[in-house]
């Protein structure tokens, strides 16, 4: 990966609906080149797609809670089926597995606390939480940063 490369991902991060035209002109390269580039990037899995970035206040989703949470055992099988069901509940935002007294972290958006018991409530009955602690989110200072920072090039 070269500096136009960088350049190409330090813009797309931050504006993942910019046209090829447009991203050609700022890159310096013709429209031909940039998308040949683009194209690249995605086909080697350095670009994984593009989402829009929604205020889940502005879809009344608007209480958000960090939840961390200890499984009742650590066999590849009961991971498999925790982070299966993360992945398609809809009001996870984000969950990573970490190390240290937790086992997951999942950021998550609901409408109201009524809504989050019955989020609660499916997580108990996947049987396999042991524990789980809770933060509400009273204001988030940074959401979503676009990207991994990309170094300039020399």
């Amino acid at each position: 990966m070269d500096k136009l490369d960088q350049q190409i991902l330090r813009i797309l991060a931050l504006e993942g609906n910019i046209t090829n035209s447009k991203l050609a002109k700022r890159v310096g390269l013709s429209e031909s080149a940039t998308l040949e580039r683009v194209r690249r990037l995605e086909a080697a899995n350095i670009i994984n797609g593009y989402v829009a970035k929604i205020d889940p206040y502005k879809v009344d989703r608007g209480l958000e809670i960090m939840m961390m949470l200890v499984l009742k055992n650590q066999n590849a099988e009961q991971i498999h089926e925790f982070e299966k069901a993360m992945a398609n509940m809809d009001e996870v935002l984000s969950c990573a597995q970490l190390l240290g007294r937790f086992d997951f972290i999942a950021h998550i958006a609901v409408k109201d606390i009524p809504s989050l018991q019955r989020f609660i409530e499916r997580l108990i009955s996947l049987g396999c939480i042991d524990r789980m602690e809770s933060l509400t989110v009273l204001k988030m200072i940074k959401r979503n940063h676009p990207a991994i920072p990309i170094e300039k090039g020399e």
